[in-house]
Formats: structure tokens, C-alpha cells, sequence
């Protein structure tokens, strides 16, 4: 052998034999069994789970606005709330008026979410300010959960989601607007536990739930039941909060259009006429087919498309069983019939729009061009676009109670500009800069007054609102019994406390607004101090008056008697004598 190939291997001649190895027998793989130590187990699930950005400013932001919303003064329409809760608790199948004594059949007050609340209050002995004030954190969460679903289906962003919850709350304008249903920090700790608030989340996680149903790299479509299930969501979503769930719904329905998308009848008619049968010689027709018109394309397209939506006829079924189911409590079907009395209220909503939501629109405009750039279907620019259009009609009518959709209008846009200015790309750093600017200016002028000191804060911002307590009249007044008052306060909290009024402050279907008109005129009345002791009598007796509350500059009548008065307000309590034949 010569010495280079002394470690190189011998190579068999071709035509030498080649030795075989004797097969081994074959041996079960060995394995080795590994102890843990106690805790080894947990201690790994515990170092893979890392909490997302979401979670833990979520969080904070749940834990700080909660308690924020505790400490509020009871004030604006939580009255109204837990006097629902205080007629749910006497009775959950029958409930009186909310501020009236009058029968409640009819009043669209009695929804899904107050008669869980209602149970809740009878099951654990709680009263209606308890009631709403411990629903606050709830309808937080709901609202924190929805965001973030909603959220992640458009972003696979870490960040996305904590990036909407702060747009959500500062994002804005530069003049507050402190209003049921609008989530901006200067309101959202006072009407946290009102139905509003609840349907802001139910809507966000309805939104999320249409989303997955219509998620284009879904494998399969949805069941009809998913889809029924959706149309429940809508349903109960209308019943909750209407004018929120006009919204919400309008919302879902964009949303299923502009993403379920019917394939192309024409590409799936050519591609078969262009396959040859197996066996068979390609003819002329195959080896030259006619070109396709455009026109044909697009009406095959058309006629795809509506097939697509049409499969979605179990969403409007659902929601229609789910509003049919509410009869016993009030008749879905009148919900817009009273609506117009409430339009001067909401007029104000229209008033400084541009002052309101000029921040917002400024950051916003610029992210749907980019989102429409990229797909002309984009879902969240056409469901914003749709509900300012319904915003729209409301001012153009006159009919301004559709103003309150603005509160859901502003979601798809602050999460469009979320998901964009978290997408990687160039001009990053500058887009965030401009929401950042945005952000803290809207923040600042608009929404600081709710967490900072009035000596950080300009002079013009305003504060969450301070309202007396009420609780020195209602350990007078037993409950059910009418009080007769034009305060402003006390005519809102009164209720609150099982107390009846005799005019109540809101429409209801429950009482004719005729009625309602004539019992405030009855009211000014016989506070204005022209009217005689005779007529006095007669709408004492007609609304069987027992107490009356009055300002600290209106006359007590010389039949009633005063029995206890407010240090902070002024106001005085007075009580009118016994009648004969009074029902109480």
C-alpha cells in the first residue's frame, strides 16, 4: 500500500465480492426518563407566558378609570338608571314607569342588560345606585375585551391594541364631549355604568365576531348557525341602547359587504370551457378561445357577489327573533316613534363638530387613503363612511338624535389609524410622531381635566361634574310616592332612589308625551307662585302630590309644611297634608 493512501479505505475490485455485514437484530429505541422537580412543570408555563403590551396597560387603564368612576358624584342620568334597576327589584315581569307612578308597559328602558341587572340587585339585596355604580368596572371590561378583538383582526401588531385604547380615549378635538355613548376620558368615568357604555363594547366585539366570520383566509364558511348568532348579537345589541345599535348594526352590515367576496362566475365558466376532455382531441374553440368582455366580467362578478351576500339571510333572521323575544317587555317596533321629541335635546351634539373631532379627522383622513390604496373594499373607512352618513341625515332631517351614532362613528377610525401608524414601512417614525402630537393635543385641552389637577390643566378645560347628593330627601320620602319639582338635579335623582316625580325629564313610550307636556306644564304652574290655593288642591289631587321640592328663592305654599333642607344646595323639602280618600 503506498504510503498517501494508508488511512484511505480499500475499495473492491468490480468484479470482487463484496462482503455482507450480518443484520443485526433491530432494538427498541431507549428511553430515558427524566425526573422534574416539583414546580419544574408550572415554571416553564410560567417563563413561555409573556403578558401582552394590551394586558398590562389595559389593565391599568381598567383598574384606574374603574376607580375613577367609583369616586365620581352621582350625577347626569344615573338616576335614571338605577330607577330602573329600583322598578326591576319590585317587580321583574311587571316594573312600574321609571320616574312616574304609572304603569311601565312599553318603556324601552326595561332592556336585556337592565333585567340581568335587576336579577343581580334582587339576588345579592343591592339598590340601584349600587347596582349601576358596580356595573361600571363590568361594562369596562366589555369595552377593554371588544377593543382588543377587534383590534387583531385587522393587525397582527403587538402594539395595536394599546395604540387604540389610547386613541380611544384622547383622540378627539380640542373642545370635550361629555355624552352618553362617547368613550373620550372626560366622560367615559361619569357614564361608565350606563347601558351605553355596555353596547360600545358589545358592538366593538360584534364587529370582531363579523370580522372572523368574513376573514379572507377562513377555510371554510361560516355555519349558518355562526352566522344566526351574529344576527342575535345585532338583535340584542338594538335592544340594549337603540341609537348605539343603529350603529352597531349599520357597522355589521358594511363590514359583511365589503368582505365577503363572491368568486368570479366567468373566470370559473372559461376555465372550464378551456380544459379539454380527457380523450378527446382539443378543438379549435380550446387551441383559440374567444376573448371574454369585459362587461360579462364584471355582470358575472355582480351576480357572484350577491349570491355571496344573500347566503348571509340567517344575520338579519337572528336579529329579528332577538327583538321579537322582548315582547313581554316593551314592543320593539315603537322604538322610533317617540324619537323626535328627543331631538332638541341632541341638537347639541352638532354644535362645535369640528372642534370635537378636528384632531381625529386630521390623522384619520390620511390612514384611509393609505387603507384604500391597498384595498378600495377596505372595511374600516366604509363602515366610518357609512355611519357619518347616517350623522349626516340626522343633521340635514332635523332628526338629531342620530347624533349619538357619532360615539361608534369614531372607532373605526381610531382603530384605522392604530393599525396603520403601528405597521412597518417607511415614514414610521413620522407618522407616529403626528398621532403622538395629535393625541397629547386632544389630550391636554380636552380630556386632562379628568385626571389632572385644575392647576395643570388650561383654564378653559373642564371637570367631571360635582352634583349634590340627594340621599337627605330620600330618607323623607318613602318609595313610590310622587314628588312635585322643577329642579334640575333632583328631578334626574330622585328616581334613583324609588322616588316617583310627577314630570318626568325623558320621553318614554311607557307615557304619552302629550301626558308628559301637560304634567310639566302642571308643574311650573303651581311653582310659579300665581296660582290660587284652589288650583293648587286640584293638581295635588290630580297627581296625588304629597312632597314638594323647591329652590331656595321659590315660596312654600302656606299648606305645605317644611320638614328638612339641603346645606349645599338651599333646597327645602316640604310636605302637604293628608287628603281624604288618598290612595297612600
Amino acid at each position: 500500500m503506498d504510503s498517501t493512501d494508508a488511512r484511505a479505505p480499500h475499495t473492491p475490485a468490480p468484479h470482487d465480492p463484496v462482503p455482507q455485514a450480518p443484520a443485526a437484530p433491530a432494538s427498541p429505541p431507549r428511553l430515558h426518563r427524566r425526573r422534574n422537580p416539583p414546580g419544574a412543570t408550572a415554571s416553564r408555563a410560567l417563563g413561555r407566558w409573556r403578558p401582552t403590551p394590551f394586558f398590562v396597560f389595559g389593565g391599568l387603564f381598567w383598574i384606574g378609570v374603574s376607580l375613577l368612576a367609583l369616586s365620581v358624584q352621582a350625577c347626569c342620568d344615573l338616576g335614571q338608571h338605577a330607577a330602573v334597576v329600583e322598578r326591576l327589584r319590585a317587580s321583574l315581569l311587571h316594573p312600574r314607569h321609571p320616574a312616574a307612578d304609572l304603569p311601565g308597559a312599553g318603556s324601552p328602558y326595561y332592556s336585556p342588560y337592565a333585567l340581568a341587572e335587576g336579577v343581580l340587585a334582587r339576588l345579592f339585596g343591592l339598590s340601584g345606585w349600587e347596582t349601576v355604580r358596580l356595573a361600571a368596572p363590568v361594562n369596562l371590561l366589555v369595552v377593554l375585551l371588544g377593543l382588543n378583538a377587534f383590534v387583531k383582526r385587522f393587525t397582527a401588531s403587538r402594539w395595536a391594541s394599546t395604540v387604540a385604547l389610547v386613541l380611544l380615549v384622547t383622540l378627539w378635538g380640542t373642545e370635550p364631549l361629555a355624552w352618553s355613548g362617547f368613550a373620550g376620558l372626560l366622560s367615559l368615568p361619569v357614564v361608565a355604568g350606563y347601558p351605553s357604555t355596555f353596547a360600545l363594547g358589545l358592538a366593538l366585539l360584534t364587529w370582531a365576531y363579523a370580522a372572523q366570520l368574513t376573514d379572507p383566509e377562513r377555510g371554510d364558511p361560516p355555519s349558518r348557525w355562526a352566522r344566526g348568532g351574529l344576527g342575535v348579537l345585532c338583535g340584542v345589541l338594538l335592544l340594549v341602547h337603540p341609537v348605539s345599535g343603529v350603529a352597531g348594526v349599520l357597522g355589521t352590515a358594511v363590514l359583511v359587504l365589503a368582505r365577503v367576496r363572491g368568486g368570479s362566475d366567468s373566470a370559473r365558466v372559461r376555465g372550464e370551457a378551456d380544459t379539454p376532455v380527457r380523450g378527446a382531441a382539443p378543438t379549435p374553440a380550446a387551441l383559440h378561445p374567444a376573448p371574454v368582455r369585459p362587461a360579462s366580467l364584471r355582470a358575472a362578478s355582480a351576480r357572484s357577489a350577491l349570491r355571496a351576500w344573500a347566503a348571509w339571510w340567517p344575520v338579519p333572521l337572528g336579529a329579528v327573533l332577538a327583538a321579537l323575544a322582548w315582547l313581554p317587555w316593551f314592543d320593539v317596533l315603537t322604538l322610533g316613534t317617540d324619537s323626535a321629541v328627543l331631538d332638541p335635546t341632541h341638537a347639541a351634539l352638532y354644535t362645535d363638530v369640528l372642534a370635537r373631532f378636528w384632531l381625529l379627522g386630521l390623522v384619520a383622513l390620511p390612514a384611509f387613503a393609505l387603507r384604500l390604496r391597498r384595498d378600495r373594499r377596505d372595511a374600516l373607512t366604509w363602515m366610518c363612511a357609512a355611519c357619518v352618513a347616517v350623522a349626516a341625515y340626522g343633521w340635514v332631517s332635523g332628526h338629531f338624535t342620530y347624533g349619538r351614532v357619532l360615539g361608534l362613528t369614531v372607532l373605526p377610525a381610531q382603530v384605522a389609524v392604530a393599525v396603520e401608524v403601528t405597521r412597518a414601512g417607511r415614514g414610521r417614525v413620522l407618522k407616529g410622531l403626528a398621532v403622538v402630537a395629535a393625541a397629547g393635543t386632544g389630550f391636554v385641552f380636552a380630556q386632562s381635566g379628568a385626571v389632572l389637577p385644575e392647576k395643570w390643566t388650561p383654564p378653559q378645560t373642564r371637570r367631571l361634574p360635582e352634583w349634590a347628593s340627594y340621599a337627605w330627601a330620600a330618607s323623607s320620602v318613602r318609595p313610590g310616592e310622587p314628588v312635585l319639582t322643577d329642579q334640575r338635579e333632583g328631578v334626574r335623582s330622585l328616581p334613583g332612589f324609588g322616588i316617583d316625580t310627577v314630570a318626568p325629564v325623558w320621553s318614554d313610550p311607557a307615557l304619552p308625551e302629550k301626558e308628559r307636556r301637560a304634567r310639566w306644564r302642571a308643574t311650573h304652574w303651581y311653582l310659579s307662585g300665581r296660582a290660587s290655593a284652589a288650583q293648587r288642591a286640584e293638581i295635588a289631587r290630580r297627581y296625588d302630590v304629597r312632597w314638594l321640592l323647591l329652590s331656595r328663592w321659590q315660596r312654600v305654599p302656606k299648606e305645605a309644611k317644611v320638614l328638612d333642607f339641603s346645606r349645599e344646595t338651599g333646597e327645602v323639602l316640604a310636605k302637604l297634608p293628608e287628603r281624604k280618600g288618598s290612595s297612600r
